[in-house]
């Protein structure tokens, strides 16, 4: 739990240092934007790691292995490993981490609004 409000925080704080940097002061219609641009960069990410680590495209890439490996190198080929065996670190962590900096993004969208 420690660890995943670090997580939050520090990306709090890059989304206050990237709003800063990019429009010279901090206001809420910037935080929204930025927030909206690093929670959907890192929801993208967790989402596109689910995906790969998922096998997705483990046929994809073994069927293109097949096709276009010459013989002599069909051995080499065959060791080599699948995207969801590179890709194996947990992904729901990194999704959860996006959906609450956009969630803070509705919160801020929210006063704003209101």
């Amino acid at each position: 739990m420690k660890k995943k409000v670090i997580y939050f925080l520090s990306v709090q704080l890059l989304i206050l240092i990237l709003m800063v940097l990019t429009y010279g002061n901090a206001e809420l219609v910037y935080y929204a934007n930025m927030s909206f641009y690093v929670g959907g960069t890192i929801t993208f990410f967790g989402l596109m790691t689910y995906v790969v680590s998922g096998g997705f495209f483990d046929f994809f890439t073994e069927s293109t292995r097949k096709v276009f490996t010459p013989k002599h190198m069909k051995s080499e080929a065959n060791k080599m490993r699948l995207p969801s065996e590179v890709f194996s670190f947990p992904h729901k962590p990194i999704i959860a981490l996006g959906l609450s900096s956009l969630f803070c993004m509705c919160i801020a969208l929210f006063v704003y609004y209101s």
